[in-house]
């Protein structure tokens, strides 16, 4: 006997129907999308097998973000549903969006959907469950988490940067020095005015610089003349304007620190995880631990691709062949 079981799944339900091999429904019925809905679930498909010899059971729903995560990871890990080797399948809407194209006259309702992801799946054209092992899907959390603190920490660099303008409009083009180092970090956060800077003696700053870059500055001597000089060549403001600006400067300096902790915590995570998966990706120059964890994040388990070109179709990295005549 082969089943097909489509799941059309939303935030708060899933509604489901089980095909048999010559398309005829079986059963139709709507469950809640959590724990108790996807148990419910589970035992109703047990029950439509119950003393059947099953050669194929295969379960598909479209890939809705959060959505699908949860019932899909329930019902590929469960150990009742293994044991008649069922086999789950997160596809692309825009598959299905095809595929339903051949059906013109049909509406379109959320139990008529999970008709057609069962369909779809009886046709056969998806040899591969797409569903990641545990530890894939956690790298991939983490690797799209450290992209998204790493965009907003790029943000608030841009943001800091346009206020120091302000504060100091000739800085970046003098000072021969990252400006998101510690040392000009805790300069920043001193709040000198422009003033107090210009007359600060030079080995005075130059040995601050040297204290808080932890003895990095080659020539720190040579840093403090060129900040002063950026200061001495600056516009001056209000004292009111200045004072606010120093405020932003330094709220900004603790959200970047914030970002850069939590990227050191979301990296050791990442390190941890990758220890646990054997790769040869860093050995291709030019890859990292931070893209070799990321390519594998979004690949998964390679063992689920026959040969390279089916790796290359999943990342989009094709050309469909056109020709007729």
């Amino acid at each position: 006997m082969r089943l097909f079981v489509g799941l059309d799944v939303s935030s708060f339900d899933m509604k489901v129907c089980i095909l048999n091999g010559e398309g005829e429904k079986l059963n139709a019925f709507t469950v809640t999308n959590d724990l108790p809905g996807a148990t419910l679930l589970k035992e109703r498909l047990l029950h439509c097998i119950d003393d059947q010899e099953i050669d194929v059971l295969k379960i598909g729903l479209e890939s809705t973000s959060v959505y699908s995560f949860h019932p899909s990871m329930f019902l590929h890990h469960d150990e009742d549903l293994k044991v008649f080797g069922a086999k789950v399948f997160v596809m692309n809407p825009k598959q299905i969006a095809n595929f339903k194209k051949s059906y013109s006259d049909m509406n379109k309702t959320d139990e008529i959907d999970a008709f057609v992801i069962a369909d779809y799946l009886r046709f056969g054209r998806n040899q591969m469950s797409v569903v990641k092992e545990s530890q894939y899907v956690a790298l991939q959390q983490l690797t799209r988490s450290r992209y998204q603190l790493i965009r907003m920490m790029t943000k608030e660099k841009q943001h800091f940067l346009q206020h120091l303008s302000y504060k100091c409009n000739t800085f970046s083009q003098e000072v021969d020095s990252s400006v998101f180092g510690n040392a000009m970090m805790e300069l920043f956060l001193e709040k000198y005015s422009l003033e107090e800077l210009a007359h600060l003696p030079l080995e005075e700053l130059a040995a601050f610089l040297q204290e808080k870059g932890k003895n990095r500055f080659g020539d720190p001597k040579c840093v403090a003349t060129s900040i002063q000089k950026a200061v001495r060549s600056s516009y001056r403001l209000d004292k009111v304007v200045e004072d606010s600006m120093d405020v932003i400067l330094g709220t900004s300096i603790e959200v970047i620190r914030t970002f850069q902790k939590q990227i050191k915590e979301i990296d050791k995570a990442i390190k941890k995880l990758m220890a646990g998966l054997t790769h040869t990706l860093e050995s291709i120059p030019g890859i990292g631990p931070v893209f070799a964890a990321g390519i594998i994040a979004e690949i998964g388990q390679i063992d689920r691709f026959d040969d390279e070109t089916k790796v290359a179709k999943y990342a989009g990295l094709y050309w469909r062949k056109h020709q007729s005549g």
